[in-house]
């Protein structure tokens, strides 16, 4: 008989701590990356009874009770709760997000992290979010690291250096067009000859049948006008024949050829075009920096990739050298007849001749046809940028997106996995340690065998389930109910025996 008040009182205590799981759950409903937790409860020791049925039909035991095991720790995914803060990240999976102060590495699903002044990434309670730095030439860092970005003005991560232009690709669709510029010793040179560096501008537009105007950036981030003009010339061998020149504003020519005839020339040549509009042939041709600038002084601008490459020196930005892609690879050079095999310089009676193995380097070539003149052009020059946004992806790539258009990746986010998460210490704080129970953290990276991956803009919820924490409440609280009744009945019993001695 006073076996069972111990019953009972093992049972109120074995369901009390059950009540305190439940309501910790409850508790934390509304709690960003909670992983709610079971309550496990085993049966106490059982004495043996002496039957005649023991060790014939079976074994007669009576129990003792009950105790509360373990407090399980269901790792189940919360929803996904919609943020408008890049640094509110989710990871889809078992991953963990690795934080630390104070050299101690905790672990969270929580992804609310918050920049602070000095431009840590930290959690709620001054954690700092781990990652691996990405070097200027890309190469991700092996170690992890505390993620910090200098936001400051002026700061490396803040802003983007200036890129000079090194490369200009222009798709020109040259209509059709009337012979401007005439000149029966040199066809072909007809309107870079009429170029005068003394005025401004120094081609008139008479002479001229079309005019790219293109941006260009200069050594010390500047934006500058690169001008291409073009004028018909005829048939030549069944081509249609172009010639062109490319030139900058002569009052900012920085070369030895300012302040002269030739002062913003930078070259010169032709475009030949099949019958069906197709560019099929090219020349390219640099001046001299010394007068005079006769066309027989003019030597074949050098190659680079296939395009001609030309020098251009802005006035105090210095110089640089520019390729310029029609569209048409020279892949084998140019043809030899075009150099004077004496003198290494152009023969001015040949520049009809096209280039051998020439061939189209993209979709995007220029053309001739009969609709108006137009052209697309793209470089690859920056001016300086400012940071204008964060970007974080699926893969954990912290990606800094700057005020000229450029990006860089600046770190990228690691996730830790463990062989066996019920073997985590709950820390407090939505933090979670490493116990020999649980094994050391596997490090990888998101979207990497198994890891998970990352939402930005999302926040996991609490995956508590209200309606199940509800019925866990009413069976553990009727249990309470049931073993304090087992107490009281058990007493009512005991009083009972004793009033038989009146």
């Amino acid at each position: 008989m006073m076996s069972s008040l111990y019953i009972g009182a093992t049972g109120m205590h074995t369901h009390s701590r059950g009540m305190q799981v439940v309501g910790n759950n409850l508790a934390n409903v509304s709690t960003v990356g909670f992983k709610q937790s079971s309550a496990l409860y085993q049966d106490l020791f059982n004495s043996l009874v002496m039957s005649p049925s023991n060790n014939v039909t079976n074994i007669s035991q009576l129990g003792h009770g009950s105790n509360f095991v373990a407090s399980r720790t269901l790792f189940s995914m919360g929803g996904l709760e919609s943020s408008n803060t890049v640094t509110d990240m989710a990871i889809n999976g078992v991953g963990f997000f690795g934080v630390i102060k104070n050299d101690q590495i905790l672990y969270t699903k929580a992804g609310n992290m918050r920049f602070d002044l000095e431009g840590n990434l930290l959690d709620p309670t001054g954690y700092n979010l781990l990652g691996h730095k990405i070097n200027e030439d890309g190469v991700v860092s092996a170690s992890f690291e505390p993620i910090k970005i200098n936001l400051s003005a002026g700061a490396p991560d803040s802003t983007y250096p200036a890129r000079p232009t090194s490369s200009v690709n222009l798709t020109s669709h040259l209509g059709g067009m009337e012979n401007k510029s005439e000149d029966p010793a040199n066809p072909v040179f007809a309107m870079t000859s009429a170029w005068n560096g003394l005025h401004n501008p120094p081609l008139n537009m008479d002479l001229a049948g079309y005019m790219d105007a293109l941006t260009v950036y200069d050594a010390a981030g500047d934006p500058q006008e690169l001008r291409v003009y073009y004028d018909y010339v005829g048939m030549h061998n069944g081509m249609k024949l172009y010639e062109y020149t490319v030139g900058i504003n002569p009052d900012l020519d920085g070369s030895s050829r300012a302040e002269s005839l030739a002062a913003g020339l930078l070259l010169s040549g032709t475009l030949s075009f099949a019958s069906n509009g197709d560019i099929i042939g090219m020349t390219a041709y640099t001046p001299p920096g010394e007068p005079p600038y006769g066309p027989e002084r003019w030597s074949p601008a050098p190659l680079q990739n296939g395009s001609p490459a030309l020098q251009v020196n802005f006035a105090g930005a210095g110089a640089q050298n520019i390729t310029l892609d029609f569209g048409l690879k020279l892949n084998q050079g140019y043809d030899p007849a075009l150099i004077s095999p004496t003198t290494g310089a152009v023969n001015p009676n040949l520049f009809y001749a096209a280039a051998a193995g020439a061939e189209k380097s993209d979709n995007s070539s220029s053309s001739r046809g009969t609709s108006p003149y137009n052209y697309f052009s793209r470089q690859d020059g920056v001016p300086e940028g400012y940071l204008r946004n964060l970007d974080i992806n699926d893969e954990g790539y912290v990606t800094a997106r700057y005020s000229n258009g450029e990006a860089r990746d600046l770190y990228r986010i690691g996730l830790f996995r463990f062989v066996s998460q019920d073997g985590l210490r709950h820390e407090g704080a939505n933090h979670f340690a490493a116990t020999d129970a649980s094994g050391p953290a596997d490090e990888g990276m998101p979207g990497t065998e198994n890891f998970g991956t990352l939402s930005s803009y999302h926040l996991e919820t609490s995956n508590v389930d209200m309606a199940r924490e509800f019925t866990h409440m009413i069976i553990t609280q009727r249990g309470f109910q049931a073993n304090s009744k087992i107490i009281t009945t058990s007493d009512a019993m005991l009083q009972r025996a004793l009033e038989l001695k009146r």
